[in-house]
């Protein structure tokens, strides 16, 4: 069975395989300490075959009664522990660290390292092409992507698809102001409200400087517009601290569904959305940017 740290990089793609009743048993996440404390400083198998107990914690239950030995190999990711890959047997004798040596254990467990790094680097090259690196968002061509194939469907199968646009207020002026380190944290902040909104209904994606775009599939126009106003709600409620400011954050937002608004194709959609955000921005009857503006002049 394999043992992972909670943290380590592919802990979320074994998640997945831990649900399957095959390996339910063959994947266990522990904590980093425990691990520490059975191998020490190691970078070598560990046999072990009295006073199993000390195991117990990356031991799957269902073995606990019947193993008398154990080997214990670690796995690392550019020389980082990142788990154990473990064998055992309920003869006593099987691994006994007084008479086995534990060479080919430990060239089994570099190879499984080398096919965890090889994956790793796998992932993080998938992770740069499709999220934008600031935010973590998915990016833009994903958008299109998605929107394309969803598109499609939402007309096949006449249910809704709403997307929404976002963009920050005076971003320019507090780039210009307290700089773009400042720009950079008001950016996150806001992909991280949007993420909290939207993780379980929808996608969110940053479309390009400080636009963003969700998407909500199977939502109405207005239930997407509720999400954008809870995010506005709270970004005024709750501003940035940054140094020893507390900077004011406001949004403009618009919105476009396919059951409202009747879309030629996906690009259609987002352009009648990008369009009500600019009319929502452009409207002179908004106060709410203003505070922005007075708070900036202050520090002028």
């Amino acid at each position: 069975w394999v043992n992972l740290i909670n943290e380590a990089p592919l802990s979320h793609l074994i998640e997945s395989l831990e649900k399957m009743p095959d390996l339910r048993d063959r994947v266990l996440f522990t904590r980093r300490r425990s691990m520490i404390d059975i191998i020490k400083a190691s970078n070598k198998t560990v046999l072990v075959n009295t006073n199993l107990s000390r195991c117990w914690e990356i031991i799957p239950t269902v073995y606990r009664d019947i193993i008398s030995s154990v080997a214990i190999s670690p796995l690392t990711i550019d020389g980082e522990l990142v788990g154990l890959f473990c064998q055992a047997d309920s003869d006593s004798t099987r691994y006994d660290a007084m008479t086995k040596d534990t060479f080919l254990l430990d060239q089994l467990a570099i190879k499984i390292s080398i096919c965890l790094s090889n994956v790793t680097a796998r992932e993080k090259l998938e992770y740069l092409a499709t999220r934008d690196p600031l935010t973590g968002l998915l990016n833009r061509r994903q958008l299109e992507l998605m929107l394309e194939r969803e598109f499609a469907r939402s007309k096949l199968q006449e249910r809704d698809l709403t997307v929404v646009f976002i963009d920050c207020d005076a971003f320019k002026s507090i780039n210009d102001t307290l700089g773009h380190n400042c720009g950079d944290e008001v950016l996150e902040y806001i992909a991280k409200r949007l993420l909290k909104y939207v993780h379980k209904q929808g996608l969110a994606f940053r479309f390009a400087g400080d636009e963003f775009v969700f998407v909500m599939l199977g939502k109405s126009y207005e239930q997407s517009i509720m999400v954008a106003e809870s995010i506005q709600e709270y970004l005024q409620s709750n501003p940035l601290r940054y140094k020893s400011n507390l900077v004011p954050i406001t949004i403009s937002y618009g919105g476009a569904s396919v059951m409202s608004d009747r879309p030629n194709n996906y690009k259609h959609l987002l352009k009648i959305a990008d369009e009500r955000l600019y009319d929502y921005k452009n409207n002179r009857k908004r106060l709410v940017p203003t505070k922005v503006f007075k708070f900036l002049n202050r520090l002028r």
